[in-house]
């Protein structure tokens, strides 16, 4: 008997005896009246020309999804499995998982609703999903998939309630509530977990009390709630404490949680005020480290002068080194307009925290979605299943500071991060000014190809663009882009053969090569030495005609001119491009 299949028998059992107080098996939901192409018609001037979505489902409306704490959307890169996890629509207050278990190809029915009972079906609000695969198996039937959810009670947040299901479908999970009195925020966040047995997530009491609990499992199914001392009452400032719990993270056997919050141990210049700090466990969420905070105030230059500066907007990640990474819009108040910019805070292994600006943004004061404002710049980070690359997205209005006051006009946007490469140049990803790409949330995983797995919400049989759309039915979109590597352009069409220039150049060392071609050929794209022995092949195989982006990593490379040669069919063109260390 298999490892794998043993692990699952297990689950099995402990689905079948369980007693405890307030848990409920889910039995097998049919579709909640699932999207029909003679029943909803998508209005496609309002989706993305460039990421090509695909609608696979419905909800009552876009409030679920509308959240930067939130994720709706889970991959695992070695089952292929996608799952997204959405409010329902005959019933909004239902939570509801769509699945697919090739990589988003196709999808089966919705598994839900979650709550199995519990404290009513209607109540529902701001659902998480995370894939748990202990063995890193690849049958979808050993990977577990944990759903974290916030409930309504007596109109306000108050309970919670969290499920397993058995496997990616299976159709039948357990389902708990906890309503012990604590007001729960309303997000829980959860991160997925390859490779152990143990996994968590976390939520935070929404009172003035500010504390947060670590809900954790070591059989996958069965959790047990703790509350480390690191995260009690008492560490944080009141009148705001833990404003977000904002992401968890598995890597090389260590959880890793990233909160943002006003630290009563911070550094003196940041005493009183919001910033990010990063705890560890090393025995599966038992034991908790002190915070390792940011000092924000002596990172940012404007920050530390004029302290005006507030974040719009966060995510976390740990790479393979066990470097802590965060994302961070900042708002230099003080400027005139408002200076906005995308920053990289990063501390190595046994290192110093630094920040990288990645981008400045166009300014823009309200990122309301309708009536509510918790969307911000949607800054989410992807990380490779290796652990050394890591995608960070955001969504910008490019219209600049005479709409700063209007509703946003967005657009998505990412670039890449590899140890010892810095950033890419920052790639706007749907580059339509007259579409609303908001509400975007990007899975925390790629896949071995350097895809990235998308989830957006928008409504269908909208005459509007982008300003009442949270109300109406809201489709669920999906999309897989090729964010790392070689890239085609949806939407663009080659009319003849084409190699561009290479950008940056110079460039220290990574660097991007567009090429076009007008039908489909053997395509190999390699570069060479100036004394002509080939470095590296970035392309080698049948391409279909289009538009491509190419990423090139030069890191190994010494400084110098080097050739890249684009042959595809009986064209060929060569042009030069030079590193600089």
């Amino acid at each position: 008997m298999s490892k794998n299949f043993r692990y699952f028998l297990v689950a099995l059992l402990v689905l079948s005896v369980s007693a405890v107080a307030g848990t409920k098996r889910v039995p097998m939901a049919a579709v909640d009246n699932g999207v029909s192409s003679d029943v909803f018609k998508v209005d496609t001037r309002n989706q993305s020309q460039v990421i090509t979505y695909t609608l696979i489902d419905s909800m009552a409306n876009a409030f679920g999804p509308a959240n930067i704490n939130v994720n709706p959307i889970a991959y695992d890169p070695y089952s292929n499995s996608v799952v997204i996890v959405h409010r329902g629509r005959t019933v909004s207050g239902q939570i509801l998982y769509a699945y697919s278990t090739n990589g988003g190809t196709t999808w089966g029915n919705k598994v839900g609703p979650m709550q199995g009972g519990l404290a009513g079906n209607t109540n529902g609000r701001y659902p998480s999903v995370a894939l748990h695969n202990p063995f890193k198996a690849k049958d979808k039937d050993s990977v577990l998939v944990q759903v974290v959810f916030p409930l309504l009670v007596g109109g306000a947040f108050g309970g919670m309630i969290y499920a397993t299901d058995p496997g990616v479908g299976a159709g039948s999970p357990l389902s708990s509530i906890d309503s012990a009195g604590v007001p729960w925020s309303s997000q829980m966040t959860s991160g997925s977990v390859f490779g152990s047995s143990n996994y968590l997530f976390t939520a935070y009491d929404g009172s003035d009390a500010g504390h947060m609990s670590v809900f954790r499992t070591t059989d996958g199914v069965s959790f047990s709630k703790v509350q480390p001392a690191q995260m009690a009452t008492g560490k944080f400032y009141p009148d705001g404490n833990i404003d977000d719990a904002v992401g968890v993270s598995y890597q090389g056997g260590a959880f890793y949680i990233g909160v943002y919050a006003s630290f009563k141990n911070a550094a003196p210049s940041d005493t009183g005020a919001y910033t990010l700090g990063v705890s560890k466990s090393t025995d599966g969420g038992a034991t908790w480290s002190e915070f390792d905070i940011v000092p924000r105030a002596g990172l940012t230059p404007a920050y530390a002068t004029n302290r005006s500066y507030r974040r719009v907007g966060n995510d976390f990640t740990v790479d393979a080194n066990g470097g802590y990474h965060w994302l961070v819009t900042e708002v230099d108040t003080l400027s005139n307009p408002d200076k906005w910019s995308v920053y990289h805070y990063y501390k190595a292994s046994g290192g110093s925290w630094t920040a990288t600006k990645i981008k400045d943004l166009s300014e823009h004061r309200n990122w309301s979605y309708g009536a509510l404002d918790q969307t911000r710049t949607e800054n989410q980070l992807a990380i490779s299943p290796d652990g050394k690359t890591i995608v960070a997205k955001w969504i910008e209005d490019g219209r600049g500071a005479t709409y700063a006051d209007s509703l946003p006009v967005a657009d998505v946007w990412t670039s890449n991060w590899k140890q010892g490469a810095g950033w890419s140049t920052p790639v706007n990803r749907t580059n339509t000014p007259d579409v609303n790409d908001q509400i975007v949330h990007l899975a925390q995983y790629l896949d071995n190809s350097g895809n990235g797995y998308f989830f957006r919400s928008q409504a269908l049989n909208s005459a509007v663009n982008n300003a009442d759309n949270d109300t109406r039915v809201t489709g669920v979109y999906f999309s897989k882009d090729g964010i790392v590597g070689v890239r085609k352009e949806q939407g663009m069409v080659a009319g003849s053969f084409n190699l561009s220039q290479n950008f940056p150049n110079p460039f220290n060392p990574t660097t991007n090569i567009r090429f076009s071609i007008p039908n489909s050929a053997l395509t190999t794209l390699k570069v060479y030495n100036m004394v002509g022995q080939e470095v590296a092949t970035l392309v080698n195989g049948q391409k279909e005609a289009g538009v491509y982006f190419v990423d090139f990593d030069a890191s190994k490379l010494a400084s110098g001119v080097y050739l890249y040669k684009l042959q595809s069919g009986s064209y060929v063109e060569t042009k030069k491009m030079v590193l600089v260390k």
